[in-house]
C-alpha cells in the first residue's frame, strides 16, 4: 500500500513526465490547450480515439480528435470554427488553434445505422462513457485528459498489452452498424501484430457478404490505407481478410489464385499463385499503395492461363503477363482507381515478365520500357517476383543487377531528349515529303519503325535516316 505522500509523490512524477511529452510535440501540445480552454469553461474534454491508442502504443500522434460534452453554439464561440459538409449534423465541427486542426465531436451515441455506413440519427449525451461504447475497437475507444490521465471503460490498455483485437460489446451489433469495421478490424490486426478475438472473427465472416453494401470509394480507400503499412503488413491484411471471407467478395481474382498451382521447381516459397504473391509482398520493401497493390496484381493473369508441361506435376502459365493487362483493367476500373494509377498497373503487370529477359532485347525496346513515367513501379514487381524464388534457369541477384545496369545504360544514352531528336529526324512531315504518303497511320507504322532502326544501329546520319525512309516503300 502506498501512503497518500507516496501517492502524491507518483502523481507529480506523472505529470511532470506528460508535460515534457506535450511540450515535445507542437499538435499534442495545441490539443492540451485546447481541453485546458473546454474545461475552463467548465465543460469535459477528452483527446480520443486512435490518437490515446498511438500514445498508449508509444507512437506520437499524427492526427488528433477530441471529444467534449461542450455544445457546438459554445464551442464556435470559444474557438475559430468550420464545418466540413453536414459534420454539425453529427455533432462535429473542426478548429483551428496554435496553426492546427482538430476536429471536436461532442459526447454522444448513435442511432440507428440503416446504410451499413453511418446513423440516421445522432444523440448528444453527458457522459464520455456513452461516446466510448459507440466506437468500434477497444483499443480505438479510450481518452486521455489535460493531465495525461487514461480513460478506459473497456480495457483498451489491457488489450494493447496482449495483443488482442476486440469490438466494443457485441461484435455483431459494431459490424452490423458499419461494414467498414470488418477491413478495419484486418488492418489494426496486422498494422499492430495483434490477434483478433475469436467472437469478433466469428462475427466478422458472418457479415462478410454484406461488405457490397459499402461503397466501392470506401474499400478502394481502406484496401489504399492498408497498403501504405508497409508490404510485410499489408500482406498479413490480405491473409486476414482471406480468413473473414471478404477478399473473395472484394478481390475474387485474387482470392481464386489459392487454388492455381505453383511447381515447386520454380517456386519453393508457395505450392499456389496467392502464396507467391503473398511472399512477393513481404519481400519487397516498398510502402507506396500503387507499387503494393501492383505486386498483389502481377501474376492475376495466371487465373486464365494455365496450363500442363511435360508432365501432370508441371503447370504452366505462358501469356499470363499480357493476359492480366485485360484483369486489371477490369478490377482498376470496379475500384474506380485514378487513371494514373490504372496506368501503372497496366504497365507493370503487362511487362514484368519482359522485364526478366532485358539483357536480350533490342536497345529501342528497352529504350521505351525505361522511358516510361511507370518504370519505377516495374521494376519493384520485377524485384519482388524474382527475389521470393528460386528458378531452374541459374539466374540470380546478379542477373537483377545486370539488368538494371543495362537498362540504366540505355536511359543515360536514349532519354526523353534523345527520343525527341530522334523523333524529329524521322519526322512524319519528312516521312511525307521523302515518300509522298498522305496523313495516315501508314505515317506512323513507318516512324515508329525507322525510330526503332535508329536506336537498335546507333545511327546519327540524317541522309542514312533520309535512304532507310526511302527503302521502306
Amino acid at each position: 500500500m502506498f501512503t497518500a505522500n507516496q501517492l502524491i509523490q507518483l502523481i507529480d512524477e506523472a505529470l511532470s513526465g506528460w508535460n515534457v511529452y506535450v511540450k515535445r510535440i507542437p499538435m499534442l501540445k495545441a490539443a492540451v490547450s485546447v481541453l485546458e480552454r473546454i474545461n475552463k469553461k467548465k465543460f469535459k474534454a477528452y483527446i480520443v480515439g486512435g490518437t490515446v491508442r498511438d500514445l498508449v502504443l508509444g507512437t506520437d500522434p499524427h492526427d488528433i480528435d477530441i471529444a467534449t460534452n461542450m455544445p457546438i453554439d459554445e464551442i464556435n464561440k470559444l474557438f475559430k470554427t468550420y464545418e466540413l459538409g453536414r459534420s454539425t449534423d453529427y455533432g462535429i465541427v473542426i478548429i483551428k488553434e496554435k496553426g492546427f486542426d482538430f476536429e471536436i465531436v461532442q459526447f454522444r451515441s448513435d442511432g440507428v445505422y440503416i446504410d451499413g455506413r453511418r446513423p440516421e440519427t445522432v444523440e448528444i449525451k453527458g457522459s464520455f462513457k456513452d461516446d466510448a461504447e459507440r466506437r468500434d475497437f477497444t483499443i480505438n475507444a479510450m481518452g486521455i485528459d489535460k493531465d495525461g490521465n487514461i480513460i478506459d471503460y473497456f480495457n483498451g490498455q489491457k488489450d494493447i498489452k496482449n495483443k488482442l483485437l476486440r469490438t466494443v460489446g457485441d461484435p455483431n451489433d459494431r459490424f452490423g452498424e458499419d461494414k467498414l469495421r470488418i477491413m478495419r478490424a484486418a488492418r489494426f490486426a496486422a498494422k499492430f501484430g495483434m490477434e483478433i478475438d475469436k467472437d469478433t472473427k466469428k462475427a466478422a465472416i458472418k457479415v462478410s457478404k454484406e461488405i457490397t453494401k459499402l461503397s466501392v470509394e470506401r474499400i478502394r480507400d481502406e484496401l489504399f490505407k492498408s497498403a501504405s503499412m508497409g508490404s510485410d503488413k499489408f500482406a498479413k491484411y490480405l491473409r486476414i481478410l482471406d480468413d473473414f471471407k471478404v477478399l473473395q467478395v472484394i478481390l475474387p481474382e485474387i482470392a481464386a489464385l489459392k487454388y492455381k498451382p505453383h511447381t515447386k521447381q520454380h517456386h519453393p516459397e508457395s505450392d499456389n499463385v496467392f502464396g507467391h504473391v503473398l511472399r512477393a509482398l513481404e519481400v519487397s520493401k516498398t510502402k507506396k499503395p500503387i507499387e503494393q497493390l501492383a505486386i498483389l496484381l502481377h501474376d492475376v493473369g495466371k487465373l486464365i492461363t494455365q496450363g500442363v508441361g511435360k508432365s501432370s506435376s508441371h503447370h504452366t502459365y505462358y501469356g499470363h503477363a499480357e493476359r492480366g493487362i485485360k484483369l486489371v483493367d477490369d478490377i482498376s476500373r470496379r475500384l474506380k482507381l485514378a487513371n494514373k494509377d490504372r496506368e501503372a498497373l497496366l504497365f507493370a503487370v503487362g511487362n514484368h515478365m519482359r522485364f526478366h529477359n532485358i539483357l536480350g532485347m533490342k536497345p529501342s525496346k528497352v529504350a521505351k520500357m525505361v522511358n516510361d513515367d511507370n518504370w519505377d513501379v516495374l521494376k519493384i514487381v520485377a524485384y519482388a517476383d524474382r527475389a521470393v524464388r528460386s528458378r531452374n534457369d541459374g539466374t540470380t541477384d546478379k542477373d537483377y543487377q545486370d539488368i538494371i545496369k543495362r537498362a540504366i545504360e540505355i536511359k543515360d544514352k536514349y532519354g526523353i531528349q534523345k527520343l525527341d531528336k530522334i523523333s524529329k529526324m524521322a519526322s512524319g512531315e519528312r516521312i511525307m515529303k521523302l515518300t509522298g504518303l498522305k496523313p495516315g497511320k501508314e505515317v506512323g507504322v513507318i516512324k515508329k519503325n525507322v525510330m526503332n532502326w535508329i536506336i537498335d544501329n546507333n545511327v546519327n546520319d540524317q541522309e542514312a535516316i533520309d535512304n532507310y525512309i526511302k527503302d521502306l516503300t
